[in-house]
């Protein structure tokens, strides 16, 4: 995979989703292309699975770009997930067998940009916009100097940026709208995944914005160790507890006690693939994450996912989806990123999280301008 133009390329953008693939059969040596912290080992079960998804998600995109099908139809939030799956792949815009489909994404994404900053499409069955906002503000910041529009996706960044600023709400958080009012975990954590893929692609970043995000998500931590949707009192659930580690390490949090116990509950509290909330894959993304983040390539991580690889190659349909209640688009790029994420290829998945000393201060005011010279923007 070939890089271009990358602004940062010691410090990349992260995605809100996922990682591991099945390892089986002798160690073969890492590809010259590969991450820094690529698997030591590929499955060629693992890989012609892969091949077979993304080639259902080429042949499931729409004629305007986007993908999404039924109430999905047009969502920024489904169109964003299947890019990142693309990319977890090694493709980008300017290289590999699928990037006139991440071309045509990132067109569409563009075409969905507001002059406030808000990016959205057909978000009513997400109930509201904030969800795809964050998607499509993590993909554009991945592959910003990957594409030939890089000025239009530049200048749609930091009004996106923008946006998110205006609208984190007393909490610390966000929620569905994109105003100032309630706020919930799992549309949090994935702005604060948007936050951290523009930081990583060069843009200033508010470390108090950071911080309050982080500070609300870690208050929605019960006492048993779970976490809770928002800050009335709730029971922890598998998928946004999984989302919760991976949102603070992110964000750069290190407190030990709080992630032990949240691991601890994860481990007692597993995820399953038929779960009956319909947030299975989502749920497993964000836990295959946050396990990369802090143990990636240790034997730990290792037996993980290789008992999780063997449950999604099993899951897998004959035509090469996979089934989910957010659509088979969703479902099959979920299930793309969790396989391919030892390959580290894409740079949303190095195991590396904010450095609070290298965010700026204010630096989200104000919400419009220049992305400065690359390679380094700082807009």
């Amino acid at each position: 995979m070939t890089r271009r133009r990358r602004p940062c390329p010691a410090r990349h953008a992260c995605l809100l989703a996922l990682a591991f693939a099945l390892v089986s059969g002798p160690v073969q040596g890492v590809a010259a292309d590969e991450g820094p912290v690529a698997s030591k080992a590929r499955s060629p079960t693992v890989d012609a699975a892969v091949t077979r998804g993304l080639a259902w998600l080429a042949a499931a995109q729409q004629p305007d770009g986007s993908w999404g099908s039924g109430p999905f139809r047009g969502s920024v939030a489904v169109t964003a997930q299947v890019m990142l799956a693309i990319a977890s792949a090694g493709d980008t815009p300017a290289s590999g067998r699928h990037a006139d489909a991440l071309t045509r994404g990132v067109e569409y994404l563009l075409a969905c940009a507001a002059p406030d900053g808000l990016i959205a499409g057909n978000e009513q069955a997400a109930h509201g916009p904030m969800y795809g906002h964050a998607f499509a503000t993590t993909v554009l910041a991945e592959l910003y100097g990957e594409t030939d529009v890089d000025d239009r996706v530049a200048e749609v960044l930091v009004a996106a940026r923008g946006l998110i600023d205006r609208t984190q709400n007393n909490e610390g958080g966000w929620r569905y709208q994109p105003i100032r009012a309630d706020a919930d975990l799992s549309v949090t954590v994935g702005v604060l995944v948007a936050l951290r893929a523009l930081h990583a692609s060069g843009y200033e970043v508010d470390a108090t914005t950071v911080e309050r995000a982080a500070a609300f998500i870690a208050g929605l931590q019960n006492p048993d160790g779970g976490f809770r949707y928002r800050a009335t009192p709730g029971p922890g659930g598998s998928p946004r507890t999984a989302a919760a580690l991976f949102g603070l390490l992110v964000a750069g949090r290190a407190d030990e006690p709080l992630l032990a116990a949240g691991r601890a509950w994860l481990d007692a509290h597993p995820l399953s693939l038929d779960a009956a909330d319909g947030y299975a894959l989502y749920g497993l993304c964000y836990e295959a994450a946050a396990r990369w983040q802090r143990h990636a390539g240790d034997p730990g991580w290792n037996a993980w996912h290789q008992e999780v690889a063997g449950r999604l190659l099993a899951a897998q349909r004959g035509d090469g989806a996979w089934q989910d209640p957010s659509g088979d688009e969703y479902g099959t790029a979920a299930a793309v990123m969790v396989l391919c994420m030892p390959r580290g290829l894409a740079p949303l998945f190095q195991p590396e999280s904010f450095r609070p000393d290298s965010f700026e201060p204010g630096a989200l005011e104000p919400a419009s301008g220049s992305p400065g010279p690359r390679p380094e923007p700082r807009p």
